[in-house]
């Protein structure tokens, strides 16, 4: 009987790529299809309520990053507001061989905690710089979510803390430790107390200066997941996050703490994109980094189900989540940077997209099909839109998520439940490359159409006809969004 080792499709295509000597190629930002990456995107958290923001059955988010190497990671971990992605919270995380750091976002309130926002919570044992974000003192506000980034810029989406209610994070790895004492000073100690601690976590708010010269650029393996966890509700949505592969491949990316930088398209990052699709691997060359990272993610359509079956109350809500959308746009008026439409002016930055409605017996309807000419109007007609950087679709009002970064579509029109697609066919919707490859052939520069999307859609239901007698039973479910690529000379 013959006997093999069996690679996978992903490690494959990038060895052949590599056998060939595609410069480059095999250093390109990617989508990892196997989650693990050197940057992780988490779509969405919230602690807004089900229902709606008045409801008391607020959502708490469960996060996990895991280090599946050998090598010591120095980590950036950023959440954004979910309006224009203005930074709330960040913090330096040192991950020593595999470790697991876990955390929880939670609601705040001004009368038991001060202001009306969030904050994130640890009783995890990870070296974190600052080194007291996660005390336990009543007097710590370090770890509650901040409105600084946005409360002066006068973009029109709010000032208050509630904005900082929901979003989505970021998890960048800045390299890979190899001085010895850090490295020591990261490990936990077996052995010494329960559970065992890092040997010395103040060494790396002593140095967090000079740790960049302590490393090399980040090697990967990182992955990690959120569950949106609903007690009151009775419903937990978990998803893994986006894991994007050779984000920086030669260049460490180290920053100190209180450091805005590094952005998910760094200097220094990545400028060649992979695009696995059905054909093979689609391998660009891009004047920035912003573009080859944004081209990973590019999406021309988005699948997923709906359903809104009266008999379990049951209701839907999609995140719908650019990630790379603030590098584009700015504050004021006018045109954003392809591919998106408008700067951010009076609370909005508005994408088009039209949309079809399948019910399960193949009945549809095509909704708001409009098509607008480039370059489009900066204030958009009464179409569908995405208008912020971290968005939820709910479908008639259902309202899982409670969110206020919400479009509401009506499906009823076709039935109870069925299956949605939308399309970012819009003239301005595309990147362009200066140079392209197909399957480490030379190729024309290939235009990537569409959008940079993540995310996933949420169901939940309420029984209450279960047993005898009768017990109310709510429970819910998750799906992440499929996609289809639209990739062209």
């Amino acid at each position: 009987m013959n006997t093999f080792k069996r690679k996978t499709l992903h490690a494959a295509v990038l060895a052949g790529l590599g056998a060939v000597g595609i410069a480059g190629t095999a250093q390109a930002v990617h989508v990892n299809p196997e989650h693990l990456g050197s940057a992780l995107i988490y779509p969405y958290y919230t602690v807004r309520g089900d229902g709606g923001g008045t409801s008391v059955a607020y959502y708490d988010n469960l996060i996990s990053i895991v280090n599946t190497t050998a090598s010591t990671k120095a980590v950036k971990v950023r959440f954004l507001e979910g309006k224009r992605s203005q930074e709330v919270l960040d913090f330096n995380l040192f991950l020593s061989a595999f470790d697991v750091w876990t955390g929880a976002v939670t609601r705040t309130s001004a009368a038991t905690d001060g202001d009306d926002g969030a904050r994130l919570v640890s009783g995890d044992k990870s070296c974190v710089v600052p080194n007291a974000l996660f005390s336990t003192a009543s007097t710590n506000t370090a770890n509650h979510f901040k409105n600084f980034a946005y409360a002066a810029s006068n973009d029109g989406g709010g000032t208050t803390l509630d904005r900082t209610r929901e979003g989505y994070l970021e998890v960048l790895e800045m390299g890979d430790i190899t001085n010895l004492t850090a490295i020591a000073a990261a490990t936990h100690v077996q052995g010494a107390s329960n559970p065992p601690i890092p040997g010395n976590c103040a060494y790396f708010e002593a140095n967090d200066a000079t740790l960049a010269t302590q490393m090399t650029p980040p090697s990967g393996g990182l992955y990690g997941g959120l569950s949106l966890i609903n007690v009151r509700a009775g419903t937990d949505y978990s998803y893994d996050a986006v894991a994007l592969d050779q984000w920086s491949p030669a260049t460490v990316q180290y920053t100190p703490s209180n450091s805005l930088l590094p952005p998910i398209a760094p200097t220094g990052g990545s400028t060649v994109s992979n695009v696995f699709t059905s054909g093979g691997v689609v391998a660009s060359t891009w004047l920035t980094s912003r573009d080859a990272v944004s081209a990973t993610m590019m999406q021309f359509n988005l699948f997923n189900e709906w359903v809104l079956d009266t008999g379990t109350t049951s209701g839907t809500d999609w995140v719908v989540t650019f990630p790379t959308k603030k590098l584009y746009v700015s504050v004021g008026t006018g045109f954003a940077i392809p591919p998106f439409n408008a700067n951010f002016n009076a609370g909005q930055s508005c994408d088009i997209f039209t949309a079809s409605f399948y019910n399960r017996e193949e009945t549809t309807t095509l909704v708001q099909a409009v098509i607008i000419p480039s370059p489009p109007p900066v204030i958009l007609p009464s179409v569908n839109s995405f208008c912020y950087e971290a968005n939820v679709l709910t479908f008639s009002n259902s309202n899982n998520l409670g969110s206020t970064n919400a479009y509401n579509v009506d499906t009823r029109v076709v039935g109870s439940a069925g299956h949605l697609v939308i399309n970012f066919n819009q003239a301005v919707q595309v990147l362009t490359p200066a140079a392209s490859t197909i399957n480490a052939a030379a190729a024309v520069p290939q235009r990537h159409f569409g959008l940079p999307v993540v995310g996933f859609m949420v169901q939940d239901f309420e029984n209450g006809n279960v047993g005898t007698p009768p017990v109310l039973s709510a429970y819910g479910g998750n799906f992440n969004h499929k996609y289809r690529r639209q990739i062209t000379p």
